[in-house]
C-alpha cells in the first residue's frame, strides 16, 4: 500500500512538472554547450542558476518523486528535495556564487547541505554484501571551483568536509567482518570532475571523489567514487517545450568503502535519470 502511494505521488510530481514545462518553458535551444550544470555525473561545479531558472530531476529506476533546483537569485540556487519532504526528512541544500571566472582564476561557489534522519535508514538495503546505515544529522560544507578552458572543456574541483551524527559502514554476509560505526564524525570531502561539451545535444562527463556526494548515494562520507557517462538533449528543435527541454543523463558508477572493504559497481553507463531545465534569462 505504501509503495503504491509513493508511486502515485511520483507520477503526480512528474505530470505537474511536465505541465509546467509546457506552459512556462522558454524558447531557448542553446543546448548542452552553454547549459548551467550543477552536478554533472555527481561532480560539484561552481555555477548557479540565473534568477527564475529551474531544473526538475526524475530518477527513472527508483521511480522517486525526484528533486528540483531553483534560481532564487543569480547568485543563489536552492534545492527542493521532493522525496525527502514527502518522507518527513528535513533536507536543505544551497549554493552561493562567490566569483565568476577571471582569466586563469576560476569561478568559485560555496555549497552547504543539511539533512536529518529521525530513524536509522539502510541506504543500500537491496545490496547483499554491504550495509550503510545513517541516523541523525548530516551537514556538509564545501568550496567549489570551476575553470572553463574553452567553449567545450570545463574542469571542476571541490573541497570541504561533512559532519555525520551517526553512520555505520560494514560488510554483510561475508566470512570475515569489516566495518566501523562512526558517531559525531567530521570527515574530509574532495571531488574532481571534467566536462566535454561535444555538441549542443551530447556531452561527456567524468568525476572522481572521496567523501560525500550529492546525486547517486548522497550524504555518505568516507566512500571512494568514480563516475563516467554522458548527457544528451535529443529534441532541441522540437516545437513542444516538454520535449525541447528534455535532458537525459546516463552514468556508470564505481564505489569503494574502505571500512567495509567492499566495492559496488555499475560499469556500463545505463543508469538513467531524466531532467528538464529552463527559465532564466
Amino acid at each position: 500500500m505504501k509503495r503504491n502511494i509513493y508511486l502515485f505521488v511520483s507520477l503526480c510530481c512528474l505530470v505537474i512538472t511536465l505541465f509546467g514545462i509546457t506552459v512556462f518553458a522558454g524558447e531557448t535551444d542553446s543546448g548542452l554547450v552553454n547549459e548551467r550544470m550543477l552536478h554533472p555525473l555527481d561532480s560539484y561545479t561552481a555555477y548557479t542558476f540565473q534568477k527564475g531558472e529551474w531544473a526538475y530531476n526524475f530518477p527513472v529506476l527508483g521511480l522517486s518523486p525526484g528533486w528540483m533546483w531553483w534560481g532564487v537569485m543569480d547568485w543563489l540556487t536552492a534545492e527542493i528535495d521532493i522525496e525527502c519532504l514527502l518522507g518527513g526528512v528535513p533536507s536543505f541544500n544551497f549554493r552561493f556564487s562567490l566569483t565568476e571566472q577571471n582569466g586563469i582564476l576560476p569561478a568559485l561557489a560555496y555549497e552547504t547541505m543539511f539533512q536529518y534522519l529521525f530513524e536509522e535508514i539502510d541506504l543500500l538495503e537491496d545490496y547483499e554484501y554491504l550495509r550503510v546505515v545513517r541516523k541523525g544529522a548530516s551537514w556538509y560544507n564545501r568550496i567549489n571551483a570551476s575553470w572553463r578552458f574553452s567553449e567545450q572543456m570545463c574542469l571542476h574541483l571541490s573541497i570541504g568536509g561533512t559532519y555525520s551524527e551517526s553512520i555505520l559502514i560494514e560488510n554483510d554476509n561475508r566470512l570475515e567482518y569489516f566495518g566501523k560505526h562512526f558517531q559525531d564524525l567530521i570527515s574530509p570531502d574532495l571531488s574532481l570532475g571534467i566536462d566535454w561539451r561535444i555538441s549542443k545535444w551530447f556531452s561527456f562527463h567524468s568525476a572522481g571523489s572521496y567523501g560525500t556526494t550529492f546525486i547517486y548515494l548522497d550524504n555518505v562520507p568516507r566512500k571512494c567514487q568514480f563516475t563516467y557517462g554522458f548527457r544528451i538533449a535529443p529534441l532541441l528543435k522540437n516545437r513542444w517545450a516538454i520535449l525541447r527541454n528534455l535532458r537525459l543523463e546516463f552514468a556508470a558508477i564505481f564505489y569503494y568503502f574502505p571500512e567495509a572493504r567492499e566495492t559496488v559497481s555499475l560499469p556500463v553507463p545505463i543508469l538513467p535519470y531524466l531532467y528538464w531545465q529552463g527559465g532564466g534569462n
